[in-house]
């Protein structure tokens, strides 16, 4: 990759963001199929186009994205609301320049908060001003929590593989986000596909049954090749992306990344305090 390819990316990157803010979960079926992975790699390759980017690990029952950056974190949400804590005592920064915001049981606790907590965790969340992207990594599944995150998400993109069970999983959770009107662009990724004609077909017969049975249309975003490095990256709690930069699974999340955005429509959210009163004031509903 030449000098100049890599100036056009990084202009062309901030060009689609400007200075809006964009949020972008990353959810799934069921567990297993490798979405922290992508959520995490997605936030380095997003980092390297020269933007400023958070991940909100919301996975309060797998929570792990700060394993796999190989950093431990101290606070989560939980502790900003019952133990007197700040957003800048809970996120962590990576050695990539990756702000993680662990959520832990804080997520589920945002549905039953009093006045001052909710005002207490929106006060905390205004302060973060220097985010381009929220990352989400949701938890996997169809949980209220999920699909609220969702819900108020600019763009969704779905985990998938080539496993009848993996496909099975994802055409249940586009179903429901469907038949809860959520607005969200809605992407999705083939992992651990052997090449790019299993990426396709395998996105194919997703599209295809969506197509059919919910008249709803869906982006195919890219594939990740099955690639033995990212095995070992996680062995070694390190992104594969950091890793192995210039690994087959590395140039998948790139191009991916270039499709992200590529793909910028008009942003629900302005900031992340914006972000976050919608989701508080839906679940206090």
């Amino acid at each position: 990759m030449d000098q100049a390819y890599k100036l056009r990316n990084l202009i062309n990157s901030k060009k689609q963001i400007e200075n809006n803010f964009r949020v972008i979960a990353v959810s799934s079926g069921k567990g297993g199929v490798g979405k922290t992975n992508f959520a995490v790699n997605l936030a380095i390759a997003l980092k390297k186009r020269g933007l400023r980017v958070s991940i909100l690990d919301a996975d309060f029952g797998m929570a792990n994205v700060d394993i796999l950056f190989g950093i431990k974190t101290r606070y989560t949400i939980y502790d900003i609301l019952y133990n007197d804590k700040t957003i800048d005592d809970v996120y962590e920064m990576t050695e990539e320049g990756v702000k993680i915001i662990p959520g832990g049981s804080g997520i589920s606790e945002l549905f039953d908060l009093d006045d001052e907590k909710r005002k207490k965790i929106i006060d905390e969340f205004s302060k973060i001003n220097d985010i381009d992207i929220l990352i989400i990594d949701t938890g996997a599944g169809l949980s209220k929590t999920t699909l609220t995150l969702l819900n108020f998400a600019d763009d969704i993109i779905v985990i998938t593989n080539s496993e009848p069970c993996s496909l099975t999983d994802a055409y249940s959770l586009i179903k429901v986000i469907c038949r809860e009107n959520i607005k969200s662009n809605i992407g999705v990724v083939v992992n651990r596909a052997k090449n790019i004609i299993e990426g396709r077909e395998t996105f194919n017969k997703l599209s295809n049954a969506i197509k059919i049975f919910l008249d709803k249309e869906i982006k195919y975003l890219g594939y990740i090749c099955e690639d033995h490095r990212v095995i070992n990256a996680v062995r070694e709690q390190k992104p594969f992306i950091s890793m192995y930069p210039r690994c087959e699974a590395g140039l998948c999340i790139n191009k991916i990344t270039s499709e992200i955005l590529g793909t910028c429509d008009n942003n629900k959210n302005a900031t992340v305090k914006e972000y976050f009163s919608k989701i508080l004031k839906f679940m206090g509903r």
